[in-house]
């Protein structure tokens, strides 16, 4: 027969919404943990935490009454230790006795090939489930990622909200105990509004059944999914679709108990005022789903919010949620009009007054080393250095804005509007808009090659400064998001037509900050490393294999789009019949070229070509020369490939025919150059001995 389940309820004054998962998954893994630690059986897979507003909830199924007992052997002291020479009981024997809860009389003996020692077979009996569940919960709710607990009353513990109501039950039993300062039992609370309560929970496995008869939706995929279904459905029938944010839907999620989505309107009048700062008001201020035109994806004066009830007039809290809106609109059109008063430009000394980082100036020093590094990147990769200079100078200026300083998240976005109304050029509002982008993984790139060297400046200032100051990324911790900085000029630069190498870049940043903060060469190398590593993750993330990744960055690393040209082609390569052959060749010709610590200086002298397999291959390799870099100056890497793989005959032969470590100390030498010759064309493509 099959367990009951043990259900655990929390019911709490409203909880953070933005907490709310990560609490639910830490108590779902902490009690698993602490079931596998007692030996209590359970079934891992069909177990769960639910959440709303008001309650953190377990449901453990199928959890075992009490521990399996155990059988355990123990062996005590030798017996030439345990008794003295009157056969009297040492200290050493009534200690092994007593932690085995048995008279030394009741001992066994135990032979084996070291000896004759003291033994006893102890039978543990196995503790119910009502005895070790308290101090198990106690440890996990003390273990929790609670920021700021709070206290209530006189009591002297805490959690992250006061505590109303406590459910732990074994099926239709209750389990005796306290929590929170809350006798256990099996009533529930319902809906705030429609059926508060309380509700008897007749067994653990009814916990759903009985809150959804009390208007609680406890399932929070289910509620999720509700929520989506409706906004959809109503932004369709406002003539548009509804612009769901999943991070928004996941708020939404956690603040009701029983979603109903309603539609509303507003004046069409603040439309006019910029999509972005509106639909920010909406998601930010009101958790409110906005909707856009189902074409050209303009926003419409609808949206979409979700009540946490139903109601006999939803006309009524229509007109609600239309009346409170209003004046956030309102707000965000004050911002707007507010802004354009003055130009974008007089906005840069302000810039001045906004510190960076101490050691790195304000956001003003910044901006002038944006402006620098921009205009050399234009300069050596052939893009308007001018257009770039001018973005780059103004792209922080929206920093001072008040639109930004209520909505931090339309940095750039407001810029472009405000350097556009300012009279900037379209290139140059542009690349301001997008100098940001990518903000996350899978975000868009910059529209432009301006946009693109903006946001490359912006990451190499941040990359350079951050790391010339002596901070670095440590495990969770990376306050200036380094990381997410390397990853965006990383995908910059593979997805740009931007000709300039990674070196390059890192020595225009290090020139712009060299004022103001020295960057040592050490400094800037362990930089070099740190960006290789995160590039590393990403093209293994767009499914290289690790050991095709370190041979391809084992090369001589140029610009970005070089190295994936050469990658697609070595894993195209990969599947050529050759290739494990040269790859196995490049492993022992570098061993050799190692072992000899040979320093190839490229003289190859023919007259000392003495075997006609050696000649053999130094004329196929002579004869490839001119095409092969032909080749190289094109990135066409699958073609230069292709060539090389037809040595593979004359590769193998030599090795055959040939003893490079020759007696002849000129012929050694001489074998040992023509062997670095070739191993040198393989090396412009990547290192073939690593691949495994």
């Amino acid at each position: 027969m099959s367990s009951p389940h043990l259900l655990i309820e929390v019911g709490c004054e409203e909880l953070p919404p933005k907490s709310l998962a990560g609490l639910a998954q830490s108590l779902l893994a902490g009690l698993s943990g602490q079931l596998d630690k007692a030996r209590l059986s359970f079934d891992v897979a069909a177990s769960r935490a639910y959440y709303t507003p008001r309650r953190l909830g377990l449901l453990m199924a199928e959890v075992a009454t009490q521990q399996p007992d155990q059988s355990m052997e123990r062996k005590g002291p030798a017996v030439s230790a345990a008794f003295d020479n009157d056969g009297q009981p040492t200290p050493a024997a009534m200690g092994f006795a007593k932690s085995v809860a048995k008279n030394v009389a009741d001992l066994d003996t135990l032979k084996t090939d070291g000896g004759e020692w003291l033994y006893c077979r102890v039978e543990k009996r196995g503790k119910p489930l009502g005895e070790l569940l308290y101090p198990m919960l106690e440890a996990v709710f003390a273990s929790l990622p609670i920021a700021k607990p709070m206290r209530w009353g006189a009591n002297d513990f805490s959690f992250i909200r006061p505590v109303h109501w406590l459910v732990i039950m074994h099926g239709a039993d209750i389990i005796e105990g306290r929590l929170f300062g809350l006798q256990a039992g099996n009533l529930t609370q319902g809906h705030r509004v429609h059926s508060r309560g309380p509700h008897k929970i007749d067994s653990a496995s009814d916990y759903e059944k009985v809150l959804n008869a009390a208007f609680v939706e406890a399932d929070q995929e289910n509620r999720k999914s509700l929520i989506k279904q409706q906004v959809i459905k109503l932004g369709k029938d406002a003539g548009g679709v509804a612009v769901i944010d999943d991070d928004l839907l996941e708020e939404v999620t956690n603040l009701v108990e029983w979603p109903r989505a309603i539609c509303g309107s507003f004046d069409a009048e603040f439309l006019t005022v910029p999509a972005e700062a509106l639909i920010a008001s909406m998601q930010a201020h009101q958790k409110f789903f906005p909707v856009v035109d189902t074409g050209d994806g303009q926003l419409l004066a609808s949206f979409i919010a979700v009540a946490n009830l139903e109601s006999t007039s939803f006309a009524d809290v229509q007109k609600g949620f239309e009346r409170v809106i209003r004046p956030r609109l309102a707000d965000a059109r004050f911002f707007w009009d507010q802004d354009n008063k003055t130009s974008f430009e007089t906005w840069l000394p302000q810039l001045d007054t906004v510190v960076f980082q101490n050691k790195l100036g304000s956001v003003g020093d910044k901006s002038k080393r944006l402006a620098y590094v921009s205009k050399k990147i234009a300069e050596e990769t052939g893009v308007d250095e001018n257009a770039a200079e001018e973005a780059a100078r103004l792209c922080k200026c929206d920093l001072v804005s008040q639109m930004v300083a209520e909505f931090p998240g339309l940095q750039g976005v407001m810029g472009e509007y405000y350097a556009r109304r300012g009279g900037a050029s379209e290139l140059v509002s542009q690349a301001i808009g997008d100098h940001y982008l990518p903000a996350f993984s899978g975000d868009r790139l910059p529209r432009s090659a301006v946009g693109k060297i903006v946001a490359l400046a912006d990451r190499l200032d941040s990359l350079t400064g951050i790391f010339a100051t002596g901070v670095r990324p440590s495990g969770n911790k990376d306050p200036f998001a380094l990381r997410r900085a390397a990853l965006g000029l990383i995908r910059i630069l593979l997805a740009s037509e931007l000709d300039i190498g990674l070196n390059r870049l890192l020595a225009i940043s290090t020139t712009s900050l060299h004022k103001q903060l020295p960057v040592e060469p050490p400094v800037r190398t362990e930089l070099h490393q740190f960006i290789v590593e995160r590039l590393k993750h990403y093209l293994r993330d767009q499914g290289y294999s690790a050991s095709l990744v370190d041979a391809a960055l084992d090369a001589p690393l140029n610009t970005l789009p070089d190295l994936s040209a050469r990658l697609a082609a070595l894993d195209t390569f990969m599947n050529h019949d050759d290739s494990a052959k040269l790859a196995a060749a490049n492993k022992r010709i570098g061993n050799i070229l190692r072992k000899s610590k040979i320093k190839y200086d490229g003289d190859i002298d023919e007259d000392r070509l003495v075997i006609d397999e050696e000649k053999n291959l130094f004329n196929e390799i002579s004869g490839l020369y001119t095409e092969l870099n032909e080749f190289f100056e094109q990135a066409d890497y699958t073609a230069a490939l292709t060539l090389l793989a037809g040595l593979s005959a004359s590769i193998e032969a030599f090795f055959d025919k040939v003893l490079v470590m020759d007696d002849d100390a000129k012929i050694r030498l001489n074998r040992l150059n023509l062997l670095a010759r070739l191993k040198g064309l393989f090396d412009r493509i990547a290192n073939f001995a690593l691949i495994g």
